[in-house]
């Protein structure tokens, strides 16, 4: 398994962040590369979603299942592509007037050795844009940078 993290300080209460985390179908408004996403419904434990994204120019989509929903501080959701699980944690925590955003991404492969931990370790360079990149936005999303 590989693990890559990110983090932000978001300039707003996390009820908003949570909020903003948990409105799935809202994805595309703030969230760079995502283009629509499609829901069985509201995010709780159990629900899937299609999100519709473009990765260098390409038209891909990725489902999502949310495994763990403790409102407002921990989401996790589970992505399968071919032999690649992607799983995200989503931890918020109060601090101050702001919110500590955290994101980690692990993957796990099911090739075998030696295959999985390289097929795993080249995963990390997207994973590892994708946690950056949504702790960056949702803290965009609060300080300035408006939503679409």
């Amino acid at each position: 398994m590989r693990r890559v993290e990110a983090e932000a300080l978001v300039g707003a209460p996390r009820d908003e962040v949570w909020q903003l985390l948990d409105d799935l179908e809202g994805l595309p408004r703030w969230l760079p590369g995502v283009r629509a996403v499609s829901t069985s419904g509201p995010a709780h434990v159990g629900t899937l979603y299609r999100e519709h994204v473009a990765l260098l120019g390409i038209p891909r989509a990725r489902d999502w299942e949310i495994r763990q929903h403790r409102p407002p501080h921990r989401q996790v959701r589970v992505a399968r592509e071919g032999s690649l699980e992607r799983t995200l944690v989503l931890t918020l925590e109060a601090r101050g007037s702001g919110t500590r955003l955290h994101a980690a991404m692990e993957l796990r492969s099911s090739h075998p050795f030696p295959f999985g931990p390289l097929h795993e370790m080249l995963g990390t360079f997207t994973a590892g844009a994708s946690a950056r990149q949504l702790v960056e936005a949702a803290k965009g999303a609060f300080e300035g940078r408006p939503r679409h």
